[in-house]
């Protein structure tokens, strides 16, 4: 390491204008050094030719020359300090030379062949001896003896590819003879060739999943604005439609408020008519009176006349007339509930059709919007309350009016412990003995179910129950080929589509396959089931609240009919139909004598 004193002092050999270290030194003719650059460009920069140190001035523009002692002291001082720079002591967890003695330098490199790692100062004859040029140079390296064979004290050389190890040269003439062995440098470049695919693997990857991440994000912003648009459109629609209430609320008032004026002036008329029949009146009847007061009796007589006794008695005893303030209470009253009925009927409506437009909202996964037949002006909330406003029907009076069926319980499939009424409308449980069983097996034996003797294979059906008598019931639809010999919880794989109420602490409760329980407002006391066989849907419906229960959709109704059936309808030269009948399905639990369900006809409101 170089010492202190063997250095030139520093600021000699920093130039005065930019105060760096020389470049290009030259010297004045005064005999001051500067870097070629320096100085050219300060007298590039003034009028005036002179020395920037000692101010000496010039003629004209000296000749320059590089100084090239002096140039060669200021990079053998370069060089010096850079060695200085790297010959420093290596401080904890750094790589040390192997050659200095206490303190020990920073190793700048760690030779391969010679197993040793070299600070600059050492490292010196590898940058000079021909021979040691050859070696191989790394980075500095701590852990030299993980590089070095324990067997045989060799390099690893080699890499054994069924071992997946490297080894050296020894190894392969030792225990991995019959191995195949290939040198490291190739190994790594495979290797190498390997991970930079796997990085573009990697990379492609990451870009695909940046791209999704994209288009998602895309799609939650375009997804937000739409869906803020037409919340502000809906928005827009019922404010319109509030609009339009009042502004028909503020028509009634007005028709109201006249019939108020004319009735005000009906009976100021009559007010008025009635005093002056009053002020009439008196003046006949203080005649009158003076009259009685006379004793002529010629007077008496000749004004007789006059009087008019029969008009004015019969004018006297007519009845009074009802008065118009009267008949304008007994009016305003009609109005109130004219108002109220008409309101409630509209609330109703409304009422419905909002409810059935949240579940369809909520219930379906790509809500698709409605065609739309009418022009903008004849979607105007206020042109249909005001010109021509007609109730919509809902989907659950369509469904009434058009797929309503008559349906009956079938005696021979009740449980024994059912009792079926006469006219097949009623279930119960049975208060006598059990039911003597039938010559065929087509009873539920063991749990209370019992089917309907009308089936259906194509098309829609609908029937309504009431539910309010029983504790705990069933309904629902069954295919035709249940099992009714064994204890079962009807479910879609035996061919059940129901949902169930039960009694859970004292509350009774509405469940669906496979026990999900149904949140409702209310329990309902009377119970619709539609059918869509082509459409694959069973949906139940709260009669009277006018609402989806729940539903059942992609159903697949279809089966395929055994082989032996198919064989005995091919040799009779029919088919098999793949068809199944569905049957209406019901059942009652927590045997009591006043559970009961009904099947009730359906009625429907236009």
């Amino acid at each position: 390491m170089a010492s202190a004193c063997s250095l030139p002092c520093e600021e000699q050999l920093l130039c005065s204008i930019c105060l760096d270290v020389f470049t290009e030194p030259v010297s004045t003719p005064c005999g001051h050094n500067y870097c070629k650059t320096c100085i050219t460009g300060y007298w590039s920069s003034s009028n005036l030719i002179q020395c920037p140190l000692c101010n000496k001035k010039f003629r004209k523009r000296p000749q320059l020359q590089v100084n090239t002692g002096f140039r060669d002291m200021v990079e053998h001082y370069s060089n010096m300090r850079v060695s200085g720079e790297d010959e420093t002591p290596a401080t904890p967890g750094e790589v040390t030379c192997d050659i200095c003695l206490e303190p020990k330098l920073r190793a700048q490199k760690t030779c391969l062949v010679c197993l040793a790692s070299y600070c600059q100062l050492h490292l010196e004859p590898h940058q000079r001896v021909k021979t040691l040029k050859k070696h191989q140079l790394i980075e500095p390296v701590s852990n030299l003896e993980d590089r070095v064979c324990k067997k045989h004290d060799k390099m690893y050389e080699l890499f054994c590819r069924q071992d997946q190890k490297c080894v050296c040269f020894m190894c392969c003439k030792d225990d991995h003879v019959t191995h195949e062995a290939v040198p490291l440098e190739q190994e790594f470049r495979e290797r190498k060739a390997q991970l930079d695919n796997l990085t573009l693997e990697i990379q492609v990857m990451e870009n695909s999943k940046s791209g999704n991440i994209r288009e998602i994000k895309h799609f939650l912003k375009q997804s937000r604005k739409d869906s803020d648009k037409e919340i502000a459109d809906i928005a827009e629609v019922f404010t319109a439609l509030v609009v339009s209430l009042q502004s028909s609320q503020a028509e009634l008032i007005q028709v109201i408020q006249e019939k108020q004026k004319a009735a005000e002036k009906e009976a100021e008329d009559r007010v008025t008519q009635l005093e002056q029949e009053i002020n009439e009146s008196r003046r006949r009847r203080s005649e009158i009176e003076q009259l009685l007061q006379t004793e002529d009796h010629l007077l008496l007589l000749q004004s007789w006349p006059s009087l008019q006794y029969s008009a004015l008695s019969e004018e006297l005893y007519e009845a009074p007339p009802l008065f118009a303030l009267d008949i304008f209470e007994i009016r305003q009253q009609n109005y109130v509930g004219m108002v109220k009925k008409a309101v409630a009927q509209m609330e109703k409506i409304l009422n419905n059709e909002m409810q059935m437009l949240v579940n369809k909202v909520r219930l379906s996964d790509d809500c698709e919007a409605d065609e739309q037949s009418d022009t903008d002006e004849d979607l105007m909330i206020g042109r249909h309350f005001k010109e021509e406003w007609t109730p919509p029907q809902d989907k659950m009076t369509m469904i009434q009016q058009n797929d309503a069926v008559d349906v009956t319980l079938d005696t021979y499939t009740a449980n024994p412990i059912l009792a079926v009424s006469d006219d097949g409308k009623q279930l119960t449980f049975n208060k006598g003995p059990p039911a003597a069983p039938s010559l065929f097996v087509r009873r539920f034996l063991r749990e209370p179910y019992v089917l309907a003797t009308e089936g259906f294979s194509s098309g829609r059906f609908y029937y309504e129950v009431r539910v309010s008598g029983s504790k705990g019931w069933l309904l629902g639809v069954a295919k035709e080929s249940i099992r009714r010999d064994i204890s079962f919880s009807p479910n879609p794989e035996m061919g059940c589509w129901t949902i169930r109420a039960k009694q859970v602490f004292g509350v009774e409760e509405i469940l669906s396959y496979p026990r999900t329980p149904l949140y409702l407002r209310q329990n309902p006391k009377t119970v619709g089931v539609f059918v869509d066989y082509e459409k694959g849907e069973v949906s139940f419906y709260d009669v009277d609240a006018r609402t989806v229960i729940h539903s059942y959709t992609g159903l697949n109704f279809m089966e395929s009919p055994p082989i032996l059936k198919s064989l005995l309808y091919s040799m009779a030269g029919t088919s098999a139909s793949s068809r199944p009948k569905l049957y209406p399905f019901f059942g009652i639990f927590d045997q009591h004598d006043d559970n009961m369900l009904k099947i009730t006809p359906v009625a429907y409101t236009i």
